[in-house]
């Protein structure tokens, strides 16, 4: 028999349904259904923050630190009011969890014995993620409202305005 080619319509033709039923063969296979693992919902990058700091909790920094280092450098541009504490309580927890996920992977190394990438790696990169959005929406309230405007004169831009475009 012909197994088949490259033109359209070459090869052994198809069987018919209804002579595939007169057979008794079935068209849907049998298989069965495994049950999903059971997935524990709970915060796996809580537990693993946990752990981690209280191995590094000399390494890393305390949050009070960390907020009072972000909160200067908001006040030292003038944007004191702008930013929502929520967001620099956000950025603080998340980069102390970058930070303390990083020591882990220092201290144990990035990959387990059968060659697969640590825990902590993975949840440093959420941290990591997280931490960045944040600090990426407060820069961006500091540059919207920041108070240092002065910035150097755009000489073509003027040229422009001048020309009235």
């Amino acid at each position: 028999m012909p197994s088949g080619g490259y033109r359209p319509g070459a090869g052994r033709p198809r069987k018919n349904i209804d002579d595939k039923k007169l057979e008794g063969k079935n068209n849907k296979k049998n298989i069965p259904a495994t049950p999903p693992k059971k997935v524990d919902s709970n915060d796996v990058m809580a537990d693993y923050f946990s752990m981690a700091m209280k191995e590094c909790a000399n390494e890393v920094p305390a949050a009070d630190v960390l907020r009072v280092e972000i909160e200067e450098y908001i006040a030292a541009r003038g944007c004191e009011g702008y930013v929502a504490p929520q967001t620099i309580t956000d950025y603080v927890l998340n980069r102390q969890g970058f930070l303390a996920c990083e020591a882990m992977n220092r201290k144990i190394g990035r990959m387990t014995k059968d060659l697969k990438l640590s825990p902590y790696v993975t949840a440093g990169q959420s941290y990591y993620k997280a931490m960045r959005d944040d600090f990426i929406l407060i820069m961006q309230i500091i540059n919207r409202y920041g108070g240092s405007r002065d910035e150097e004169k755009n000489a073509f831009l003027e040229l422009l305005q001048n020309r009235e475009f």
